[in-house]
């Protein structure tokens, strides 16, 4: 069944990298939320085959994640849709995608037990490349923020947050979640790679398939992974 849906996935996918173009469309938005309900039906089918094997509150932590990026994919396209309410549209999907990766974090910390210092370890490490990135984006490759950029420098910093915490869960796991914390770094790192792509879209002026394609498919790649997290609990 996760087979299919993954199959099935990467059709809309397809569908949805062919039909969307820098203004957006109804139907590209279809098969965009299309992807994003698959992925959320993986994560709750992976659970239901594994007839209570997964961890309660991390399942509902990842859900949680993986709903409001739904949520987020919606609302950041529906701003090429509706251009008037863009800036509400941008506001409302990465406040969003911040919120989920508040739960990916608190999932990581929870079902590794990490202690304060491995969490202040991997925070002042996000941190400081956070803003390294802000300060380069904004002074070398001249990016945009504008009104945009408090909000999106607290985004960089929960997203390498969440990276730099997996890191630290991959590091310090035991070899029954080794491969849970495997596939959150990789599915971190995909996530990260994705945002940077996306950041050049909305804050450096680029457009086209050159960046709309890699940038959907890592995001795409990056959320099933975290949903395949799920499978190690076997």
């Amino acid at each position: 069944m996760v087979i299919a849906l993954v199959i099935l996935a990467a059709l809309a996918l397809g569908a949805f990298c062919y039909l969307r173009d820098d203004k957006g469309s109804v139907p590209a938005l279809f098969f965009k939320v299309l992807v994003s309900v698959l992925f959320m039906l993986t994560a709750f089918t992976i659970v239901a085959d594994l007839k209570g094997a997964v961890d309660g509150t991390f399942f509902a932590l990842i859900a949680g994640g993986l709903l409001f990026g739904l949520i987020g994919d919606i609302l950041l396209d529906l701003k090429f849709i509706d251009a008037k309410n863009a800036d509400l549209y941008t506001y409302g999907g990465m406040t969003v995608f911040a919120v989920g990766h508040i739960l990916y974090i608190s999932a990581v910390i929870y079902l590794f037990g990490l202690n304060i210092w491995s969490i202040l370890i991997a925070a002042a490490i996000a941190l400081v490349i956070a803003a390294a990135i802000v300060v380069v984006t904004l002074k070398v490759m001249k990016f945009k923020y504008g009104k945009f950029l408090i909000l999106a420098a607290l985004y960089s910093f929960l997203l390498l947050f969440f990276t730099a915490i997996s890191v630290v869960a991959l590091i310090q796991a035991n070899s029954a979640l080794q491969k849970i914390a495997l596939l959150l770094t990789i599915g971190s790192i995909s996530f990260l790679a994705s945002d940077m792509i996306l950041s050049m879209t909305y804050f450096g002026g680029k457009k086209g398939r050159l960046y709309l394609i890699p940038n959907h498919v890592l995001y795409y790649a990056a959320q099933f992974l975290i949903a395949f997290s799920l499978i190690a609990f076997k």
